[in-house]
């Protein structure tokens, strides 16, 4: 091998070395804080408060843990945490379980804004453009907040 794809091949290897270290002290991390969780069992408004933070600084795995906690142990028909739960499901590749959420929420109130924008979000932001148009058209002619309906004709436009 000449000196230059010696070079490259080094690069490319400590690149991955270090996304994989990454990953695992991420992971590592997570574990850690989730333990640190479950055996200090913080209470309801705790728990919430904690989810809002890790969902408001983007830390998706953990907002995911501690929504999913809430609903579990407190208030299984608390509508905007399971917003918050359901967009969190997605940023952590679990679209799927996401939309799941957002529709049971729908289920209880047929014309939440937020779950039906959040819906076609999810479903534009996973490449499905066609679901996401008609998601989007849905939360236009049934949302219930104007302000959320109104960023829903934008995003429409745009698509």
């Amino acid at each position: 091998m000449n000196d230059n794809k010696q070079s490259r091949f080094r690069i490319g290897k400590l690149a991955w070395i270090a996304f994989a270290s990454i990953f695992v002290i991420s992971s590592i991390s997570f574990a850690i804080s989730r333990y640190v969780i479950e055996q200090q069992k913080p209470g309801r408004e705790e728990t919430l408060r904690l989810a809002n933070e890790a969902y408001d600084r983007g830390d998706f795995q953990q907002s995911s843990f501690l929504y999913g906690r809430y609903i579990k142990e407190f208030d299984p028909s608390n509508i905007s945490v399971m917003i918050d739960y359901g967009y969190s499901l997605h940023n952590i590749g679990k679209s799927d379980e996401g939309i799941s959420i957002l529709e049971h929420v729908l289920t209880m109130q047929p014309n939440n804004a937020f779950a039906l924008f959040n819906i076609a979000v999810i479903h534009y932001r996973d490449g499905n453009k066609s679901k996401a148009k008609e998601s989007m058209k849905v939360c236009i002619d049934k949302g219930d907040n104007p302000e959320i309906v109104e960023k829903a004709k934008l995003l429409f436009e745009q698509m």
